[in-house]
């Protein structure tokens, strides 16, 4: 059975979405793409100026995902003092291999935050290392538990940890609710899939948005993983189902063929 499912991840995941949806077998997946939130560098923030300077004091360099890639890209940095130090989650990995020309570091940590601390607490002497990590300023959006959760746990470590603000993610303005509940229902969308507590906050708000209006948008929501899981869970969004890999879009996707 064909499934019309709605992609609410960021416009620069869409390519990789459908690229992975045109090789899946048997598919049965129809996408719309209405992206929630927005991703932006922001590689002028006082603190992405500051690493830059500090970089070759660093002994790692987190990038909290691909657009921390892409901000080290952009940087001008010689890629010399940025190998042997970089670490990625997942599938960003690849990204490193691709934008930066070299290999992540700890490449096979789970492909989660907390499994990257989990990768760190495992070296000697992390108490003496330094290490930078690339994150977004949220506008409009609270910050994640899953990004609390690691600093606090990376703190935790005893390393000297430095929050480096090189990206920037927005959310969805209140404006465009209605013709989004709109868009779902002209399209005769099945299920809805989410990638990341963003997305899941903005759909929290979407729906009660759609419940106040008097006509509640009650379709099944599907998430990437137990971290996106977790974080809908914070704002009281119900999750139909949470795809057991998340490794990659891949795993996502063969989850989703499967509902």
């Amino acid at each position: 059975m064909v499934k019309r499912i709605l992609f609410t991840a960021p416009e620069a995941y869409q390519p990789r979405l459908c690229t992975v949806m045109a090789e899946t077998h048997h598919c049965g997946i129809r996408p719309a793409f209405v992206p929630f939130i927005s991703t932006f560098l922001h590689t002028k923030h006082a603190s992405f100026k500051e690493f830059c300077s500090q970089v070759a004091s660093y002994d790692y360099i987190i990038c909290s995902s691909v657009m921390a890639v892409r901000a080290l890209q952009f940087s001008g940095l010689p890629l010399s003092v940025l190998e042997g130090k970089v670490i990625a989650i997942g599938n960003d990995q690849k990204a490193v291999k691709q934008k930066l020309g070299f290999e992540p570091v700890f490449q096979d940590a789970e492909p989660s935050m907390m499994g990257i601390v989990e990768a760190l607490v495992r070296q000697s002497e992390l108490s003496a290392k330094r290490i930078a990590v690339l994150m977004p300023e949220f506008i409009g959006l609270p910050v994640p538990p899953t990004i609390t959760n690691f600093l606090s746990a990376l703190n935790h470590t005893g390393a000297h940890v430095a929050h480096v603000f090189c990206y920037c993610t927005t959310a969805m303005g209140q404006e465009h609710y209605a013709e989004t509940i709109e868009y779902v229902r002209k399209k005769g969308i099945d299920a809805i899939a989410i990638t990341s507590g963003g997305e899941a906050y903005v759909l929290s708000k979407i729906q009660a948005y759609a419940a106040a209006q008097g006509c509640p948008m009650n379709l099944p929501v599907y998430s990437y993983g137990p971290y996106t899981t977790r974080c809908a869970q914070e704002v009281s969004l119900p999750i139909a189902g949470t795809s057991p890999k998340y490794q990659s879009f891949k795993d996502f996707i063969d989850y989703l063929v499967t509902k």
